[in-house]
């Protein structure tokens, strides 16, 4: 027994050294830079609104005390942009408000100005009047692999400037399970903590550029469960331009129905690609049918990119504008074509996309927006 023990005391530590050790990953770097530019967002209900509404507390479920400045619907965060005082946050966090104020992390308050939101992406722009400010350089979730660490940072619970560290969990995430389900419907997926308050708060890289404003979280009850949810940053600069521009956000549509590709499609359509998106119905006159699309077509590209999911095609088509031309890569009957479509401003219609991602969550998870 002993020459056993000694002979497994001389390879095990072989065995070790030849692992290389996870490099640690320093995260203060980014946490210094992003810090200075996460604001906390007040959105208030005013004593004159309420009197010609005096039923907005109940119908918004407030229950914080009246301030100076009238009811506070709405304690969140958002990022500054730009160095002239743009700032994006959620779109819920100032819906139905009439009043907000900005509170920078060196205390300095401002009245913040709505430039416009972005429902459908959950987005809202507004803007201080303040120069030379810190801000987050936009970055591209693209280049953050699954695995990569990445910081929230935002002001959950009432506690200002924290700082949570995870991992970049997936990517082209959608939320299809939320009773109002955007047209946009495509996150990032991380495991940073991410509580209430944490609405329009930064995810960042470990370069502190911004890849996603945190929107959701999935749980039982309310309170972070594990994983938090963030529009990327894509969509982002696509809402932060047209509102400065236009005051809207100008989407494009494909004017089609479809969903994600399966096993049992394949069958049906006698293909052994399973990934994709499938085309369940094509709008009349819509910018889908112009390009030749049709029912049962399996869009395997857009622009270049691979598809993979519908969540992922929503992303896509939420950073494009109406007009643009988007080159499409389908299959047909065994075969792959190449067709140009221009998008459409939609006219009525929309692209309508029914994901089967969320299947496989248990039915007690909602989302909340925090």
């Amino acid at each position: 027994m002993k020459k056993f023990f000694l002979l497994l005391m001389g390879i095990f530590p072989a065995g070790l050294y030849a692992q290389t050790p996870a490099p640690i990953v320093d995260l203060s770097y980014a946490a210094a830079k992003a810090l200075p530019a996460v604001v906390r967002v007040q959105a208030f209900l005013s004593d004159s609104l309420l009197s010609i509404h005096p039923d907005l507390i109940n119908k918004m479920g407030i229950k914080t005390p009246r301030s100076g400045s009238g009811i506070l619907a709405n304690a969140a965060s958002g990022v500054l942009v730009s160095t002239d005082g743009y700032i994006m946050t959620n779109a819920h966090v100032v819906a139905g408000v009439d009043s907000i104020t900005v509170v920078l992390p060196d205390r300095r308050a401002y009245h913040a100005a709505l430039i416009g939101t972005d429902d459908l992406a959950d987005l809202a722009l507004l803007k201080i009047a303040a120069n030379d400010l810190p801000f987050l350089e936009l970055g591209d979730p693209g280049l953050v692999r699954i695995g990569d660490p990445v910081l929230a940072v935002g002001n959950p619970l009432e506690l200002s400037s924290t700082v949570t560290a995870g991992i970049l969990s997936a990517r082209f995430r959608s939320l299809d399970s939320q009773p109002d389900a955007s047209l946009v419907n495509s996150y990032l997926q991380s495991d940073a903590a991410s509580n209430e308050g944490m609405s329009g708060s930064a995810l960042v890289d470990r370069s502190a550029k911004l890849i996603g404003i945190n929107a959701a979280i999935i749980s039982p009850t309310g309170a972070f469960a594990g994983y938090a949810f963030a529009i990327p940053s894509g969509i982002v600069k696509k809402a932060w331009r047209d509102l400065v521009s236009y005051g809207k956000v100008r989407h494009a549509y494909l004017d089609i129905a479809c969903s994600d590709m399966d096993a049992e499609n394949a069958r049906r359509l006698r293909t052994k690609n399973i990934s994709g998106v499938l085309i369940d119905s094509v709008q009349r006159g819509g910018a889908g049918e112009r390009a030749g699309l049709r029912r049962d077509d399996i869009l395997l590209g857009i622009d270049k990119q691979r598809l993979n999911n519908t969540a992922q095609l929503r992303e896509l088509l939420a950073q494009r504008t109406p007009g643009e031309q988007a080159l499409v890569v389908i299959e047909r009957d065994g075969g792959e074509l190449q067709l140009a479509a221009v998008l459409s401003p939609g006219n009525g219609g929309h692209t309508e996309v029914r994901s089967r991602v969320q299947k496989a969550w248990p039915v007690i998870l909602t989302v909340h927006k925090h």
